[in-house]
């Protein structure tokens, strides 16, 4: 496993040539996750506006799952084209069920003290890298294979991505813009994490 820094260098590499896509791939996902949820919310107010939200977060599993894979691809130098953020609708069932059972978990473990909540997030983050390698394994056997990988990892993980709360401010800062930069780099960081932790467990 490489450390903080060498992630970083090799987000950067990977991401030589191909911001242009990195940063496209990250407007389509915040202007769908965000923008449109949050002006539905917006159009409805009370117990059916918080519907449409819910209802929406749910359509929008899948799409979770396209974007973050979409760096794995990237870092691998395979097909980045723009559709590919959609590739969680082709999986419909197996792809949202392992998002959901993934945001429960974490949702019940932050009720107990916020603590137990972030090991379950680092437990099962590798979920979604697991599925789009093996397209036959389940979600309750891919969450639970993260969970093996991760053994001995997750601190290292939780560092890493602490050590982007800096940028995390500086984009608060531009109003949110600077997140069209952060989400690529952070994103094929990650994937590049999981290909170590890949490598090691083969």
């Amino acid at each position: 496993m490489g450390n903080n820094q060498s992630y970083k260098n090799r987000a950067l590499a990977s991401l030589e040539g191909k911001w242009t896509n990195g940063i496209i791939a990250a407007v389509i996902y915040l202007l769908i996750t965000g923008c449109v949820g949050q002006a539905g919310s917006i159009m409805f107010d009370g117990i059916t506006g918080y519907g449409v939200s819910g209802f929406w977060w749910l359509l929008c599993m899948p799409l979770e799952w396209g974007f973050t894979v979409y760096f794995l691809n990237l870092i691998r130098n395979e097909d980045i084209a723009y559709e590919r953020v959609f590739d969680g609708y082709k999986d419909f069932i197996r792809v949202g069920l392992a998002e959901f059972l993934i945001c429960v978990c974490v949702i019940i473990g932050c009720i107990l003290l916020i603590i137990p909540g972030i090991i379950l997030s680092l437990m099962f983050s590798q979920t979604e890298y697991i599925m789009k390698d093996d397209p036959q394994i389940s979600a309750a056997d891919a969450m639970k294979k993260s969970a093996e990988m991760m053994q001995g990892h997750k601190m290292e993980l939780f560092w890493l991505l602490l050590s982007f709360i800096g940028w995390g401010i500086l984009c608060v800062l531009t109003f949110g813009f600077g997140f069209i930069f952060l989400l690529p780099y952070m994103s094929s960081a990650l994937s590049h994490f999981y290909e170590d932790l890949k490598a090691e467990n083969a």
